[in-house]
């Protein structure tokens, strides 16, 4: 059983676009150096502070957009730009994090991190990076000020809940870091994993509309922490499945930001009493497969750890029961455990909900079905009516249409990984195409849809007359998006066949 679960947690971290957090990491960095240039063509700071971003090994790039501070102003800057509800050039912090960030760059600590009133740290050291422990002073200081205000704005921002920080004591520290050890004796590569995604742990007391919270991950506007109630930290076994539970979230997060994963956010009502977004339903389904393998190295390997950490009934009593617990959830209600509402979602993302999810979140449900399979063997069902209408095959090309790269494009390659991040200035919405997109694009030079089909057949080595139905919805996607120009121009603007 060793050997097994050891199997399915390098299974669930291997997949090259799915699980290994470098490269997402790593393309989510890409994303957004390539975002710093889109903003600096109308902000002269950032404009001048583009250099040394390119310049930045990738340690040092994650220690800068992994900041809360610079990460949560990024993203609300790719907000405005992409949605256009604001002028973009309203950069002013941005680029003050990102110049302090870079001043301070041969320091040990980012610039969130530097601004505590003592340095506690946790977890594995990866890079030279550990997790940091919020401690901030009661003192202003413009650092401390911004990330104040960051907590008083964007908790969970339209949850209804909000969150009161506690200043550690070294007792609490010690705990958070016996339950990190933990969870790396346990799973240790899953562990080294979302630690990747992790780069800051706040103990606050939480509270939404059904009540007190045991934790939370804050979204865009605290990016990269996680929030743990006090209370919880004197149970190893479940503080490390929250550690786990919430920086897996941001796993997903990360994947997220450059690839689509749901084409319609509807409300669905599950078994368990709870109506929520189809997304959340995704990033719930992909906290409960790493779930079912943290529970199953619990049952087989935990006992081997008792005399360091305590047998995990011994902390029931001080224990809420909820369904992601390694110690108090002995209810027998329908839908109460992980892997009751694992099994029921993959049966509805394999089959009613299936037409909910983009191509890339359908391959990463099926790849985590897979991954956890020699532990548990998810349902799989019948696609619907609505999801089965999406395989109906593309109508022929029409030939009278030619279609062009739109020149006014920005680009930006990372061609040992197969992506192209591209977006139009005027209308700037980033976008990530993978290999099989980046080819159909590169092949839109003016030819026909006949063309791009016979093109795409010969390079990719598939049968010409099933080439459309691949091509088809790429290039529909392509024109949709405004990177692809179609015209019935014989010549497509004038612009020539490559050779």
């Amino acid at each position: 059983m060793r050997d097994l679960i050891q199997q399915v947690d390098a299974r669930l971290q291997a997949h090259d676009e799915f699980g290994d957090s470098q490269q997402i990491v790593r393309l989510n960095i890409e994303r957004y150096k390539f975002a710093l240039t889109m903003l600096a063509r109308e902000d002269a700071r950032l404009r001048a502070l583009l250099p040394a971003m390119e310049a930045l090994t990738q340690p040092a790039a994650d220690k800068v957009f992994g900041d809360v501070l610079v990460r949560a102003e990024l993203e609300a800057a790719i907000e405005r730009m992409e949605t256009g509800v604001a002028p973009i050039h309203q950069a002013g912090l941005l680029a003050w994090g990102l110049e302090r960030s870079l001043e301070t760059i041969e320091q040990p600590l980012s610039l969130s991190a530097a601004a505590m009133q003592r340095s506690f740290v946790a977890g594995p050291d990866l890079d030279g990076r550990r997790i940091w422990i919020w401690d901030l002073a009661d003192a202003a200081e413009p650092t401390a000020d911004a990330l104040r205000e960051a907590l008083r704005l964007g908790f969970m921002p339209g949850g209804h809940c909000e969150a009161e920080l506690v200043r550690p004591t070294p007792q609490m520290v010690a705990q958070l870091e016996r339950a990190c050890a933990l969870l790396q004796a346990l799973v240790p590569q899953m562990a080294r994993s979302v630690f990747g995604h992790l780069h800051s742990v706040a103990f606050a007391n939480m509270r939404n509309e059904r009540g007190p919270m045991l934790t939370a991950s804050g979204g865009d506007s605290t990016p990269c922490m996680i929030f743990i109630a006090p209370e919880e930290l004197a149970n190893p076994w479940d503080t490390a499945v929250h550690i786990m539970h919430e920086a897996v979230h941001l796993k997903l997060s990360d994947l997220v930001r450059t690839s689509a994963a749901v084409v319609r956010e509807d409300m669905v009502r599950l078994p368990w009493g709870r109506e929520i977004s189809v997304s959340n339903c995704l990033f719930a389904f992909h906290a409960y497969v790493h779930l079912q393998l943290f529970r199953t190295a619990v049952e087989q390997l935990g006992p081997q750890l008792h005399d360091v950490y305590g047998a995990p009934e011994s902390y029931r009593a001080g224990t809420r029961p909820h369904a992601m617990s390694v110690v108090n959830n002995a209810s027998v209600a329908p839908f109460s455990r992980g892997h009751e509402r694992m099994a029921y979602l993959a049966a509805q993302f394999r089959g009613e909900w299936s037409h909910y999810l983009t191509p890339y979140a359908q391959r990463m449900v099926e790849w985590l079905c897979e991954a956890i399979a020699p532990l548990i063997d998810l349902p799989r069902a019948v696609p619907s009516a609505r999801g089965e209408a999406a395989d109906v095959h593309a109508a022929d090309p029409a030939d009278s249409l030619r279609y062009a790269k739109n020149p006014q494009l920005q680009l930006r390659p990372v061609g040992d990984r197969g992506i192209l991040f591209a977006a139009d200035p005027a209308q700037p919405k980033i976008r990530k195409l993978n290999t099989a997109a980046w080819l159909m694009f590169e092949l839109c030079d003016g030819r026909s849809g006949q063309d791009l089909a016979q093109a795409y057949a010969d390079i990719a080595g598939v049968a010409s007359e099933r080439a459309w139905q691949q091509v088809g919805p790429v290039l529909g996607s392509l024109v949709a998006s405004g990177m692809i120009l179609a015209d019935g121009r014989a010549a497509a603007a004038g612009q020539g066949r490559a050779a």
